[in-house]
């Protein structure tokens, strides 16, 4: 949510602009949505895992903030929202209808993020299809520290009815992830050989590289009467 502001200052149309007010707005709701249900748990945060941090940070870089952080990103927290938390919490408990009611309305927006972050995925792409590669590079390295959760949670998973399911659910979220990138024209439909992927992986990281030294500027009043038709 306090990353749309600057989505929403550098944003090109106004279609985007409208998207990221919309989203601003959700996704600090989002925010007390989840405090309320950690009060309702009796839970308390902790720090995110590092491959958390890594997998919904920020991007100045646009085509890198629509691919990685709308369409993959929040792809995956839906996964988590929907195909775990909303299929394993128990319904006898009493706690539990109130949250579900709460998370489904999360999902619902949360959906609405990944069409968009899909949509523009496919636009750029189109406009500037020497990004397939890198981009391809940085959903493979993406995918292959996903594991590292399972290894932090280890401990943590054993014998619980429901984490210790974790390694195949995160392999389920792999291979949608990989589904949906062949769906986006990122991933080839034949998986390159270990040297080509190495490749492509270098490329989506020297591009990231780079994206850290973008910096958001305002365009919106420089196009705003050709987006409304006036010019």
């Amino acid at each position: 949510g306090v990353y749309c502001g600057k989505s929403l200052y550098a944003a090109g149309s106004l279609e985007a602009a409208r998207f990221y007010l919309r989203q601003a707005k959700q996704e600090l709701n989002h925010l007390g949505t989840f405090a309320e249900i950690f009060r309702i748990l009796e839970l308390t945060p902790e720090p995110a895992h590092w491959v958390v941090k890594l997998l919904s940070s920020h991007n100045n870089y646009y085509p890198l903030k629509v691919m990685m952080e709308h369409a993959l990103g929040e792809g995956m927290v839906l996964d988590i929202f929907k195909d775990l938390l909303l299929q394993t919490l128990p319904d006898s408990d009493p706690r539990v209808p109130l949250i579900k009611k709460k998370l489904r309305i999360v999902c619902r927006e949360e959906q609405e993020h990944v069409a968009w972050g899909e949509k523009e995925t496919k636009r750029l792409l189109e406009e500037k299809p020497y990004l397939r590669t890198p981009f391809y590079g940085l959903l493979e390295f993406q995918m292959a520290v996903v594991p590292f959760i399972t290894r932090a949670f280890k401990q943590r998973t054993q014998g619980h009815p429901v984490l210790e399911h974790l390694e195949p659910f995160l392999e389920f979220v792999r291979q949608r992830v990989f589904e949906q990138g062949m769906a986006l024209g990122i991933v080839p439909q034949e998986r390159p050989g270990f040297a080509r992927r190495q490749l492509a992986i270098a490329s989506g990281l020297a591009l990231y590289g780079r994206s850290q030294f973008a910096r958001s500027t305002s365009k919106l009043e420089k196009i705003y009467l050709e987006e409304l038709g006036f010019q």
